[in-house]
């Protein structure tokens, strides 16, 4: 009778481990994907071929650390640069410009402020959407 009672223990402890083990998943198995929430800033990740980035996403949530495709953060960090430095630096040198080179760098100017809005597109529908 003894025997049959400690069988049953071992048993239902077995099968009790196995159970409490096979429900907990652990956190960093959590799908990384772009807006999904993240801790500290600066952390990277790589899911198969994709590079995350832990930050703030200025098209999903701009106001905490969420995760976001390598390429969607840099690729930002470039356009504020062209839009906030370049451009702005392109066209006061152009007051100092005349005739065909004035023409020339208006033509530069125009050409760089369109493919930055590409750019910006280009971000907000692919490379910083939510999900991707």
């Amino acid at each position: 009778m003894e025997v049959s009672m400690l069988r049953k223990i071992v048993i239902a402890s077995t099968l009790g481990l196995f159970l409490a083990t096979s429900v907990i998943t652990p956190a960093s198995a959590a799908t990384i994907k772009t807006g999904s929430s993240c801790t500290k800033a600066g952390t990277t990740k790589k899911v198969g071929s994709k590079s995350y980035l832990c930050g703030k996403n200025p098209f999903v949530s701009p106001t905490k650390n969420t995760w976001a495709l390598k390429t969607c953060l840099e690729g930002y960090d470039s356009y504020m640069s062209i839009k906030d430095d370049l451009i702005p630096q392109a066209v006061d040198m152009l007051g100092l410009l005349s005739g065909a080179d004035k023409i020339t760098q208006q033509a530069e100017i125009d050409k760089m402020t369109s493919d930055n809005v590409l750019v910006l597109n280009a971000l907000k529908t692919k490379w910083c959407k939510k999900g991707a």
